[in-house]
């Protein structure tokens, strides 16, 4: 009864490990990874600043609405009711609102709401280029971890061949067609291929453990990826998208990168004309409201109603400033802004070639990774028949352990070959449709 019960606990136990290895997708890790990411955060709060300054920048059309309170105490000599100094003691309590409206400010207002808008913009793309820069890292570590699985696969098959080796030898010594060295041979053999398992497993986790912390997770305990099928992906991907003009057009006109540049460069003619209007008058439109008790100690005074009734002050006009010399600060704010802009131009030109050259790169390494595609192919398949004739030759006791083992090795090798040239292929190709305009999906 209690061996049921123990076998039930392992089995729970089993079970409820398979659930918590959650298999994550590529798109699943690029998303969370953007949501998690402390420098997309920290984008998302430029993001926000701009949105602020832009509502602020709108919000300046509106008037401006103030209220004031004073009290205040005085003793001694002070001038009284018949404009003479008297030695008295005196309260007097003032009050009133004004308002501010803003009428002509030489298209000030206007141009700082669009440069706000345009920096938002600008603001927003930066964003986006921040997800690229993830959605590329986050892409290249999910291969590695693929490619490090089958680097597990490759290496367990030769655990396994190298088990059935060492016992064919085991068999062909018994019947004295090989020495027994073979045998220490093989045995020799299986003990490095169990190291080479033992390694890849360890760089396994390394794979995983580097892909988690790009996603911000604790732990790689509960954490996996899912398979796909590569040889499909890439044998589905066997064209490279040419390079054309019309290519890099399209290019410059979708990555953030580029867009964030030119919209800055829209802010900057923004920013010139908020430099101008310093040249020219501003007219605001002011109205007020002001009254005040005025309370003489040890006096007979006039009622708190009466004086408000008959003290209060109205105002309505309009204020006029008029420019006409300030040391040439508007003249130089002017040139700043000019040589700000000429910076975001600069900024352009350089968005564009780096991502003409990182287009140039992607398209050439894609063609590479082709090749080396296509090669490692055709020795896997030339090992393979090598293999199997050396297999037969050791079977039949007219080869040795270490031929057979040479064999083994140029197979395997062979093997990782072609796992790594076949997700360097992918890579390079998913980049390159990428910068294209294509999502990365496996």
């Amino acid at each position: 009864m209690k061996l049921k019960i123990a076998a039930l606990m392992l089995a729970l136990v089993a079970a409820g490990t398979t659930q918590a290895q959650e298999q994550w997708s590529l798109s699943k890790c690029i998303d969370h990874a953007k949501k998690q990411n402390i420098d997309v955060q920290r984008r998302t709060n430029d993001m926000r600043t701009a949105e602020v300054q832009a509502n602020t920048a709108k919000n300046s059309r509106l008037p401006n609405l103030g209220a004031n309170l004073n009290q205040n105490f005085s003793f001694g000599r002070s001038i009284g009711a018949n404009n003479t100094y008297l030695n008295q003691n005196t309260a007097t309590t003032t009050f009133g609102i004004s308002a501010n409206a803003p009428i002509y400010q030489g298209s000030y207002i206007n141009s700082r709401v669009k440069y706000t808008e345009w920096s938002l913009k600008a603001a927003m793309e930066d964003i986006n280029q921040m997800g690229d820069d993830i959605t590329i890292q986050v892409t290249l570590a999910y291969l590695q971890v693929l490619y490090n699985k089958e680097l597990v696969k490759v290496a367990e098959e030769n655990v396994a061949q190298g088990k059935l080796q060492v016992q064919k030898t085991v068999e062909l010594v018994a019947g004295g067609r090989l020495p027994r060295s073979e045998e220490f041979e093989s045995k020799a053999q299986l003990a490095k291929e169990e190291y080479s398992l033992t390694k890849a497993h360890s760089d396994l986790k390394v794979a995983q453990l580097t892909l988690a912390q790009l996603l911000e997770l604790p732990s790689i305990e509960s954490f996996d990826v899912e398979t796909p099928n590569a040889e499909a992906i890439a044998i589905n991907g066997d064209g490279v998208a040419a390079l054309s003009s019309g290519n890099v057009e399209q290019a410059y006109a979708i990555r953030p990168a580029v867009k964030a540049a030119e919209y800055r460069i829209q802010a900057s003619e923004e920013y010139i004309r908020m430099a101008k209007a310093a040249y020219y008058p501003s007219l605001s439109a002011v109205a007020s409201y002001g009254n005040n008790y005025y309370n003489v100690f040890n006096t007979s005074n006039t009622s708190f109603a009466t004086q408000i009734k008959n003290q209060g002050q109205k105002v309505v006009g309009l204020q006029l400033n008029i420019p006409i010399f300030n040391r040439f600060e508007s003249r130089n704010n002017v040139n700043l802004a000019r040589i700000e802009q000429d910076q975001q131009k600069l900024a352009l030109v350089n968005a564009k070639k780096t991502l003409f050259k990182d287009m140039q790169q992607a398209y050439y390494n894609a063609l590479s990774a082709k090749e080396n595609f296509t090669s490692a192919k055709q020795a896997l398949e030339a090992s393979t028949v090598a293999f199997q004739y050396a297999q037969e030759k050791f079977n039949a006791g007219k080869s040795t352990s270490f031929e057979m083992n040479e064999t083994k090795k140029r197979l395997a090798t062979s093997q990782s070959e072609l796992a790594q040239a076949r997700y360097e292929f992918i890579f390079r190709t998913k980049l390159l449709d990428y910068y294209h305009g294509t999502p990365i999906t496996l």
